[in-house]
């Protein structure tokens, strides 16, 4: 299903990270069927170059590189890229990250280290080199984080990225402020329930086989998120409907948060 007009992002640039793969890959996706011209980025590049053949067959203009956006050299090398590529960057949606379920009594400095260094450190390094671009342009840009929708309630099993997410939220609300006076709108989104391929084959082997079946089961809406929902908003945040909207943090998960939210760890 298309909801938005085909040239509603013509002649835009973005960048999605992460955006080889899963939820990445369908926001970057639903950019480039409303026009947008796409860079997707993240570690793996043969995935990549999977992805960007499938869109160009598809008639989305892509280019993919290979980067860690733990790297701060390796991030300015995608936004040069892109650039190098585009001329531009319009839109950055900061979605590359990831973690692992642990006990927070197991778990150790180096486990703590890694996703806070992934997940807030390599979030503001994008950040800030797409950032300065756009300001460089001063065409202004809209930027989306995609972090959980349980970002203010706790989840057990995962405190490590939950504090990282939070620092990415308190991130975003400062510099909305700062860089609103360059036209830069920075929004963050909290996903619920959203089941890609990589998620399916995490849960079955940490919390068993029937762990998504089972968390479905408190989602009010009673169902998980489908992927083009969530690309849908990101797009609603990346149009001219969005441009008087910075700071937020929007909730997209059937209710789940109003109830007890997920746990990451059998306790």
């Amino acid at each position: 299903m298309q909801i938005f007009s085909e040239n509603l992002l013509a002649n835009q640039v973005a960048i999605v990270t992460g955006g080889g793969t899963g939820i990445g890959k369908q926001i970057a996706k639903t950019l480039g069927e409303s026009g947008a011209k796409v860079v997707i980025a993240g570690r793996r590049k043969e995935v990549l170059e999977e992805t960007r053949n499938e869109f160009v067959k598809e008639g989305i203009e892509t280019h993919a590189i290979s980067i860690d956006i733990r790297v701060p050299e390796q991030v300015q090398q995608l936004v040069d890229f892109t650039v190098g590529s585009f001329g531009k960057v319009d839109i950055l949606v900061n979605n590359a990250g990831g973690q692992f379920p642990k006990k927070s009594e197991e778990l150790t400095p180096n486990g703590w280290n890694a996703v806070i260094h992934n997940n807030l450190n390599g979030t503001f390094y994008v950040t800030q080199a797409v950032a300065k671009q756009m300001i460089k342009q001063g065409t202004g840009g809209a930027i989306t984080n995609i972090l959980v929708s349980f970002l203010h309630r706790g989840a057990p099993g995962i405190a490590h990225s939950v504090a990282a997410r939070n620092g990415v939220y308190g991130m975003m609300r400062t510099l909305a402020l700062e860089w609103a006076k360059y036209n830069i709108r920075i929004n963050s989104i909290g996903p619920g329930l959203f089941v890609t391929e990589g998620m399916k084959e995490e849960m079955a082997s940490s919390a068993g086989p029937h762990f998504i079946e089972q968390v479905t089961q408190d989602v009010p809406l009673g169902r998980t998120g489908r992927l083009q929902e969530l690309g849908w908003l990101v797009t609603y945040l990346s149009c001219p409907a969005a441009e008087y909207m910075t700071g937020e943090f929007i909730v997209i998960d059937g209710g789940n948060s109003l109830g007890r939210g997920l746990t990451f760890v059998p306790y």
